[in-house]
């Protein structure tokens, strides 16, 4: 059950991901130059989907199952604690992902100087960030759904 939790999570964090970078990066039509070519808000959002959805998968579910593992054996005593503590976590893990990316990146093409390297550990850490906050959001809706009487 814990699994198509994670799965739901990282699809649903995937989606509202690639929603904001396209319309991020999209350029309306009002401030489009003659002659350069621009990609639609669909195409974008298609675009940002296929590159972030199986690192989510991939990722997202895998990292977030150690954390939950490791922070299952620690209790907390104090609640905003134990979310700075998550806080940092998931920013090391997006920073982590991103570096084995990276890494594997370079492994490949044999460079990645092409690459804006602080924005993609900026955006790592935004997308380690809304999987962590769409993980809460879904655990209390579940819960409060646990709580309510069948009809």
């Amino acid at each position: 059950m814990k699994l198509l939790r994670r799965f739901s999570i990282a699809i649903l964090s995937a989606l509202v991901f690639a929603l904001s970078l396209a319309f991020f990066e999209y350029t309306s039509s009002m401030e489009q130059q003659a002659g350069v070519s621009t990609f639609t808000i669909s195409a974008l959002f298609v675009l940002y989907l296929l590159y972030s959805l199986p690192i989510y998968i991939i990722g997202g579910i895998v990292y977030s199952h150690y954390v939950d593992v490791y922070f299952e054996k620690i209790k907390f005593r104090n609640e905003v604690l134990k979310y700075i503590m998550y806080i940092l976590v998931y920013i090391a893990g997006g920073l982590f992902i991103v570096g084995l990316l990276l890494l594997i990146t370079y492994l490949i093409d044999g460079e990645v100087s092409g690459l804006l390297i602080s924005n993609i550990f900026i955006l790592g850490v935004l997308a380690s960030l809304l999987f962590f906050h769409i993980s809460l959001l879904v655990n209390k809706v579940l819960k409060i759904k646990a709580n309510e009487p069948f009809m």
